[in-house]
């Protein structure tokens, strides 16, 4: 039946196939992604939850693996080593500030990405529909056309165009059913990323201003 149908059908059915495909494509990586992100993210935190001193972050991020908490970790580390200078009660808040701004360029960064190709599966399931209508339509107009031609509303005569219509309609729902799923689940799952991410940024800060303040206290002890 598909085989036999116009151009114009046709066309309407491939692009639909290839949202369907690219969908599906995206769903089933960003699925096993997510749950690789939060298997390598419990790890590291569990690391994390362990650590006395920030100083011992650079080597927990050495010898850990490649996930958000610790790409995280590498901005704040890289932001840390551009400090200057003796620390004072007086440049915890501006190195704290400057931390916090490293935090939140990295949760933005590691948010985009996983974000990546969410706007495909966004569009599909808004697009499907309407050229499932399209085609629809198209089937029905193949259907009067053909009534005119033949003269005659015999069900072989309107058959085709109908049979068209309702495939193109169901192929439309197909494709954006699972794409509109799949976008509110990983638009749902990132929202809850980002904010275990900037708890985790929280932490790290933290440790580092408990690293300052013993650093400032030590000196003035002594001073004293």
């Amino acid at each position: 039946m598909i085989t036999q149908s116009d151009i114009v059908t046709m066309i309407i059915l491939g692009i639909l196939a290839f949202m369907s495909l690219g969908s599906w494509g995206i769903i089933i990586v960003k699925f096993f992604k997510h749950k690789s992100n939060l298997r390598a993210n419990a790890k590291f935190f569990k690391e994390f939850c362990k650590l006395k001193h920030f100083s011992e972050l650079q080597k927990l991020c050495t010898v850990s693996n490649d996930s958000a908490l610790r790409l995280l970790s590498v901005e704040v580390l890289n932001e840390v080593s551009k400090f200057k200078g003796k620390v004072t009660y007086e440049s915890i808040q501006h190195r704290s500030s400057l931390l916090e701004d490293a935090i939140q360029r990295s949760i933005e960064g590691i948010r985009m990405g996983e974000d990546r190709y969410l706007t495909f599966l966004a569009t599909s399931s808004n697009l499907a529909p309407f050229f499932g209508l399209l085609g629809t339509v198209w089937g029905i107009m193949i259907a009067f056309f053909q009534i005119g031609h033949h003269g005659s509303a015999d069900l072989t005569v309107v058959a085709p165009g109908i049979a068209m219509a309702l495939i193109t309609t169901v192929a439309g729902l197909l494709v954006a059913i699972p794409a509109s799923a799949g976008y509110n689940y990983f638009t749902s799952k990132n929202g809850s990323n980002e904010t275990s991410y900037y708890n985790f940024g929280s932490q790290v800060l933290s440790l580092f201003k408990r690293g300052d303040m013993l650093a400032v206290e030590g000196v003035a002890e002594e001073e004293a």
